[in-house]
């Protein structure tokens, strides 16, 4: 959760270390944005995909959403125990590339994903938008939190992106290419990481 602590190592042994903290130091892994990301629920092993990329860039929470294109079922236990495999690869991706924050991840429906952080720059990710651009939506957004949508393997319907508008997203196309929505993701949050985050280098 963000807290980093420098400490000495005093003592090891063969199954435990002991160290003495010295104090707080300021994290330099954590990005200033918080990136919340909704993902429309792929089929096979693309969810761990995303959750172990999106940690590496930044992500503070992930959460996977059904739609009415949404091509696995998935429900009841078979929720709790994909939750907890994202989760173990969260930390696990959160300790390869030295965040000090492993980002949450959850599992909703459509409606609820679109109630969640209004007060955020919501940005929806659609294939059929030819004129609006994420760069000229995120202008002028530095220092404000971002949601981006991102929907499963057959797009939005023309209803859910009428309803994710209605909810205050922007729609915004990324160029002539239709993308895999794993693909996409990774280029959508690079892209912001970038121009409002600290991907700059």
């Amino acid at each position: 959760r963000g807290l980093e602590l420098k400490g000495k190592v005093i003592e090891v042994g063969s199954a435990e270390a002991r160290v003495e903290i010295e104090g707080r130091v300021e994290s330099g892994s954590e990005s200033p944005l918080k990136i919340v990301l909704f993902q429309g629920f792929l089929k096979g092993d693309r969810p761990e995909f995303i959750v172990q990329k999106a940690t590496e860039l930044g992500v503070r929470e992930v959460v996977f959403y059904t739609t009415g294109r949404t091509v696995p079922d998935i429900s009841g236990d078979r929720v709790k125990r994909r939750l907890a495999r994202w989760s173990r690869i969260a930390v696990e991706a959160a300790k390869q590339c030295g965040r000090a924050w492993v980002p949450d991840i959850a599992f909703g429906d459509f409606p609820g994903v679109l109630a969640l952080y209004p007060g955020a720059t919501r940005i929806a990710l659609y294939e059929g938008e030819g004129t609006q651009g994420l760069r000229e939506a995120l202008k002028d957004k530095r220092g404000k939190d971002v949601a981006v949508l991102i929907g499963p393997e057959g797009g939005f319907s023309v209803e859910e992106l009428s309803e994710a508008v209605s909810a205050g997203f922007i729609p915004v196309g990324l160029g002539p290419r239709i993308l895999r929505s794993e693909t996409a993701t990774l280029a959508v949050l690079s892209i912001i990481q970038y121009e409002l985050g600290d991907l700059q280098g």
